[in-house]
């Protein structure tokens, strides 16, 4: 028992400052995922950026409360749910107010089509209470399915303070990442030949939602806490390579199956054509679809990527993710743009249908910002000044946002 169990461990990691090239990923991936559901048939496998948000989210916050521990010797669990509350509800409460209104003039303008307000209601509901993932597990909620990974983080959250609280502090560390390797493990295998079995479509919850990815950055978490700081100049060159290898696969898996590559003549379909019915019936499609490598290769290559921008500062690619634009937009703006992007973006299809896509495309980017910015300034940073009572270290130097921005 005394293997498994090991009380007196603590992070080895470097203290966790502010890293500018995560903000950096976060401003270049929610532009991506506004042009992605500006333009949604023909950027599919854009949905990699759900996979690299949640692997920094899961690195971060697993971090912060390794470092936690160490300081301390304990976590204190309800300062972390305090600061992941007052970080995550009043901008998404105030946004699902705003999609109200949003789907009162949608209906003036009479462009609701399939949707409805009863519809829209519940949507509301069930994000408010942080299940929209449950209640749509294929995303196929009509006005705010972007919500979904919100509640999957809000879930995650509550998961790891617990794990933190039960496993670290009473030196069950090892127990943690074994635990963690075979879940991985098996959602990737389950997703690797779609064969749902006796979870029919509750695989959706396993496939589609991701939540290894979330595992796969709390298992990088605690690889890093393994290894001493600084680390020697070897294993920094192994992780330079890795991280630029990480970088060639994520790019390649975001334009894999998408409208360009399929202009280039490679047509490799993004899931089956009937995906819904194989998960209700348990059957087994037929082919190679992106979907069965297309978030495991993500998600693993975003954890070198993190790795190298975390621990190797020198990182070539460092440079280019610290521009300062990036930075701003991902370390101030994200959480906000990912809130309102899509209504908005319903607005802008509702009053104007024959816009041509080019159009939609930078309208769908830039417009987002008159709804996010407001926001930010009048709702997010008072909540911020709040979130810093509950905060362990106060420190400008700490990261603000661990990563409340997905696909």
């Amino acid at each position: 028992m005394s293997k498994i169990i090991d009380r007196g461990w603590s992070s080895r990691a470097p203290k966790l400052r502010h890293v500018a090239p995560f903000d950096g990923i976060r401003g270049v991936g929610v532009i991506a995922v506004m042009a992605s559901h500006s333009l949604p048939y023909g950027t599919l496998s854009f949905a990699v950026w759900v996979d690299v948000f949640f692997v920094i989210s899961g690195f971060l916050i697993t971090t912060l409360l390794l470092q936690e521990h160490r300081n301390t010797g304990n976590v204190d669990i309800k300062k972390f749910y305090a600061r992941r509350l007052l970080r995550l509800l009043p901008s998404l409460y105030v946004m699902l107010a705003g999609v109200l209104v949003v789907g009162l003039l949608i209906k003036w303008q009479g462009e609701m089509g399939a949707r409805t307000l009863k519809g829209l209601v519940k949507e509301v509901v069930v994000a408010v209470l942080y299940c929209y993932n449950i209640f749509f597990p294929v995303h196929d909620g009509p006005w705010i399915d972007h919500v979904w990974t919100l509640s999957i983080e809000e879930q995650f959250y509550l998961v790891i303070g617990v794990v933190a609280l039960l496993g670290v502090v009473r030196g069950g560390v090892k127990v943690i990442i074994g635990t963690l390797i075979a879940l991985v493990g098996a959602i990737q295998v389950s997703r690797f030949f779609l064969a749902p079995g006796p979870l029919g479509t509750g695989a959706a919850a396993v496939w589609v939602q991701r939540p290894d990815s979330l595992m796969i950055g709390m298992l990088g978490a605690f690889a890093s806490a393994h290894l001493p700081d600084p680390i020697p100049e070897r294993a920094q060159r192994v992780l330079k390579a890795a991280g630029t290898l990480g970088a060639v696969v994520l790019i390649f898996a975001m334009w894999a199956s998408t409208g360009w590559m399929k202009e280039l003549g490679w047509d490799h379909e993004f899931v089956p054509k009937n995906f819904r019915e194989l998960l209700q019936t348990g059957g087994k499609p037929t082919g190679f679809y992106w979907i069965q490598w297309g978030h495991t290769a993500a998600a693993w290559s975003m954890l070198f990527i993190t790795f190298a921008a975390f621990r190797v500062p020198d990182w070539k690619l460092n440079r280019f993710l610290s521009w300062k634009p990036w930075v701003w937009v991902g370390g101030t703006m994200s959480y906000t743009l990912y809130l309102w992007h899509v209504p908005v973006q319903e607005l802008v299809k509702a009053f104007f249908p024959d816009l041509p896509q080019a159009a939609l495309l930078l309208l769908g980017v830039t417009l987002p910002f008159l709804a996010a910015y407001p926001a930010y300034r009048v709702v997010e940073t008072r909540a911020l000044k709040i979130k810093d009572r509950f905060a362990v270290e106060r420190s400008k130097d700490l990261p603000q946002t661990p990563t409340e921005v997905t696909s």
